[in-house]
């Protein structure tokens, strides 16, 4: 019983906790069943709200569906237009791998031949080398020995300008001077007067030369050589080094003369010097010993002999002023002969062709057909000759270069009939073989090349200088040219130096003397579309003489200086003449000499110095033509070598003129001359 006791308060104790148990799990239960009740509300709202996204993503899945669709739609249209574009790209591809794979190939070989090129060589060339300005400065050093050469003449013409003007001055101040020297006059202070009159007299002359002449002389040098360069036409500066040098030496050369004619005149006592002068004694001369001749002379030509080898100083001077006349006429004269050779030789006796036509190398075969059949008209174009042209670079054995146009003729037979090859002096013909190249007179020349010696030939660059690449040839003859530096060779001759064959791609031909059908040719070639230029002769030559003007000028600046040359010398000249031998005049007056005897018996003596000085002159004047020729020739252009017969004519008859001039102007001085200056008495 009391196990069961215990077992029944156990029981109870275990109901009783059990109550307490349960009492928590309804409060437990109640607590859960609100937060269900919570959760439940919280899970309805939820399921409301569900609910609601649930209508409305049914909503958005109809729209997506229906958005799904387009889409679809879209993706197989862009998967059409997707493998259209794949297709297309395939092609493509393949096409442009294709010219990929070309290109590659052609890259290829470009480096190849790049790399197969051999090394260059490289020239290094300063403006000395350019063709322009070598020729430019070798001119201007032609005109710089010119011009060391002509001051010598005007400088001694000048000295004996001032010579006699000086010693006519002191000649007619003879008695001043004794006076001077009388009153205790020192020489120097005598002389100082001169001096400074003299001083002052060439100080102006120089000035005014020098504001004139440094302007005049430069722009016709300018002018004449134009020919060949273009020079701008600037204002010429005046070099004042040498434009003091040449007015110090003018100015000394007239001081130096002065003094020389004072100092002569005070070595004389003032008691000689306040008296005339006494007459210079007669001398027999040689010709007094050629009997039968000198008999035969009348007594106005013995005396006219007598005196002119007299008066010993005044026939030097006036044959040295003179002589310096006639050649500088004669070397204006010649220079002019020499320069409008150029035409009248080169287009009349060496050239009978008229027309140069030159064919593209890249014309099409139609084109040169058409132009071909143009060129065969042989009444249009009587003779026509095909030839290679090259301008390359002739070398002498100094280093000397020339640019040269090389021309070989297709027919060397025929085309003798358009340029005659022949020597300068005989004119002997000189014929072309295939031994080596015939060259012209100035290119030979200037290479220093003569029959036998070897012609090196250069090519050129783009800056028309000679490169490394040469060829050389024998010269088998020099041939008559005025224009241009030529060498002619055969075709066989040609392709033996240059290692390839002629392309005949010029043609000399003699068309028809009518300028209209000449001019329709021209245009009718150059329409064909294989003729590069059409060259006719009438245009260079009308452009040459055209050119060829400007040397008149030259000339006439030559003759001006010359008239003023021989007027000065006889002006002063005769007037000391006449100065010295007044009483001989009047003397002559007096014994019953008429005015015509009187005028004879003077002039005479100074016409025929002017002839022999004019004679000396002539001689002068053809070495002097020749250095200023040669002197004075530019590149490219040889000038003749001839003074035409006429121009030592012309040269003779001016300085004739020029003294009759004088005489006319000096006769009324001579006709002043009064008989009673006979009579006086010396003391």
């Amino acid at each position: 019983l009391e196990a069961t006791r215990a077992d029944l308060e156990q029981k109870i104790a275990d109901i009783g906790n059990a109550a307490t148990a349960l009492e928590e799990a309804k409060t437990q239960l109640a607590k859960e069943r609100a937060s269900a009740d919570a959760q439940i509300a919280a899970a309805t709202a939820q399921l409301e709200a569900a609910k609601t996204s649930v209508e409305e993503g049914k909503k958005q899945l109809e729209e997506g569906k229906a958005e799904y669709e387009q889409a679809k739609a879209d993706l197989e249209a862009g998967r059409a237009e997707y493998e259209q574009g794949v297709a297309d790209y395939d092609a493509a591809a393949a096409e442009a791998n294709e010219e990929l794979d070309k290109a590659e190939q052609e890259l290829a070989d470009a480096q190849k031949e790049i790399d197969d090129i051999e090394p260059p060589d490289w020239l290094v060339m300063d403006r000395t080398k350019n063709f322009g300005v070598v020729s430019f400065a070798s001119d201007a050093d032609r005109i710089d020995a010119i011009a060391s050469f002509f001051p010598f003449i005007f400088f001694l013409v000048a000295a004996l300008v001032a010579l006699t003007t000086m010693t006519r001055m002191v000649e007619e101040e003879r008695m001043l001077i004794g006076a001077f020297k009388a009153l205790g006059y020192s020489r120097a202070r005598i002389t100082s007067k001169y001096l400074i009159y003299a001083a002052l007299a060439a100080g102006l002359g120089s000035v005014i030369g020098i504001a004139v002449l440094s302007q005049v002389l430069p722009w016709v040098i300018m002018e004449a050589y134009s020919i060949v360069y273009y020079v701008p036409r600037a204002a010429m500066p005046i070099d004042w080094p040498i434009a003091l040098a040449a007015a110090g030496l003018g100015i000394g050369i007239t001081l130096l003369a002065t003094w020389a004619a004072a100092a002569a005149t005070l070595r004389e006592t003032p008691a000689a010097l306040m008296q005339p002068p006494a007459p210079k004694a007669g001398k027999r001369i040689l010709l007094e010993r050629v009997g039968p001749l000198w008999r035969r002379l009348s007594f106005s030509w013995k005396v006219t002999f007598r005196n002119i080898f007299r008066y010993k100083r005044r026939l030097v001077m006036t044959c040295v002023g003179i002589a310096g006349c006639t050649a500088l006429l004669l070397t204006g004269l010649g220079l002019q002969n020499s320069i409008n050779d150029i035409i009248d030789v080169q287009y009349g006796e060496l050239v009978d062709y008229n027309v140069v036509i030159s064919e593209k190398d890249d014309a099409a075969d139609d084109e040169r057909e058409a132009a071909a059949a143009l060129l065969g008209d042989a009444e249009k174009l009587p003779v026509a000759v095909r030839a290679t042209e090259a301008s390359m670079i002739a070398q002498g054995a100094d280093g000397t270069e020339a640019m040269t146009t090389i021309v070989a003729p297709s027919d060397p037979e025929a085309f003798k009939e358009l340029w005659h090859f022949r020597t300068r002096e005989g004119h002997d013909e000189v014929g072309l073989t295939d031994a080596g190249a015939i060259v012209t007179e100035k290119l030979a020349t200037k290479l220093g090349l003569s029959v036998g010696d070897a012609i090196v030939f250069a090519e050129q660059d783009d800056l028309g200088n000679a490169t490394a690449t040469t060829y050389s040839v024998p010269v088998t003859g020099i041939i008559e040219n005025y224009i241009g530096d030529f060498a002619f060779m055969t075709p066989e001759t040609y392709a033996r130096t240059f290692g390839e064959e002629p392309d005949n791609l010029t043609v000399y031909a003699r068309a028809t003397t009518d300028e209209g059908e000449r001019s329709a040719l021209s245009e009718a070639l150059r329409a064909t579309g294989a003729v590069d230029t059409v060259a006719l002769n009438d245009e260079v030559i009308d452009s040459y003489k055209q050119m060829l003007r400007s040397v008149n000028m030259v000339v006439v600046v030559l003759v001006v200086a010359a008239a003023a040359l021989a007027f000065i010398v006889l002006y002063n000249l005769t007037n000391i003449n006449i100065t010295e031998r007044a009483r001989e005049i009047a003397t002559l007056k007096v014994l019953g000499f008429t005015p015509r005897e009187v005028n004879a018996y003077i002039f005479r003596e100074i016409v025929l110095l002017a002839m022999l000085g004019a004679l000396v002159g002539l001689g002068l004047g053809v070495v002097l033509e020749g250095f200023v020729v040669v002197t004075a020739e530019v590149d490219q252009v040889m000038f003749g070598r001839t003074i035409h017969w006429d121009s030592f004519v012309i040269a003779f008859v001016l300085t004739m003129v020029f003294t009759a001039v004088v005489m006319l102007v000096m006769r009324p001085k001579l006709a002043r001359i009064d008989m009673v200056e006979s009579l006086k008495s010396n003391e």
